[in-house]
C-alpha cells in the first residue's frame, strides 16, 4: 500500500488535537504535534512516507501502530477510542488462578540453556 502523499488523508497521521502519545519501540513519551513525516525506503528500498517517532535512532512508525496515545481513556475527534478493552478477557484470566503451578520438568544431561 502506498502511502499518500497528502499528509492529511495518511491513517496513521497523528492526532488532529494534540496528545501525549508513547512509543513501542524506544518507550518515551511526547506530545503527538512532535511525530515527524519522513520520507524513507521500505523493506523493497521503495521510497514511501512514514509519519516517524521523533527520537533519533528509533524505527517507530505509526500513529495507533507502533505509537500510541498514553491515556486508555483517550478519545479521537470523532470519538473512536485508540484502546480496545475487553472485559471477557479479565474473566477469563481469573479462570486459572486457582490452578497451583506445575514443576518444570526435570533437566537431562544433554539439555542445553537458551539464553531466550
Amino acid at each position: 500500500m502506498d502511502t499518500p502523499d497528502d499528509p492529511t488523508s495518511d491513517p496513521f497521521g497523528p492526532p488532529t488535537i494534540p496528545t501525549l502519545v508513547g512509543c513501542l519501540h524506544c518507550h518515551q513519551e511526547y506530545e503527538s504535534y512532535l511525530i515527524e513525516r519522513r520520507q524513507e525506503p521500505d523493506s523493497d528500498g521503495v521510497q514511501r512516507w512514514w509519519w516517524c517517532c521523533p527520537v533519533p535512532g528509533c524505527g517507530g512508525r505509526g500513529f495507533g501502530f507502533d505509537i500510541l496515545p498514553v491515556d486508555p481513556a483517550w478519545r479521537s475527534e470523532d470519538g473512536s477510542s485508540g484502546w480496545v478493552y475487553d472485559e471477557e478477557d479479565e474473566e477469563d484470566d481469573d479462570e486459572f488462578d486457582d490452578e497451583p503451578d506445575a514443576p518444570p520438568p526435570p533437566k537431562k544431561d544433554d539439555d542445553i540453556d537458551i539464553p531466550w
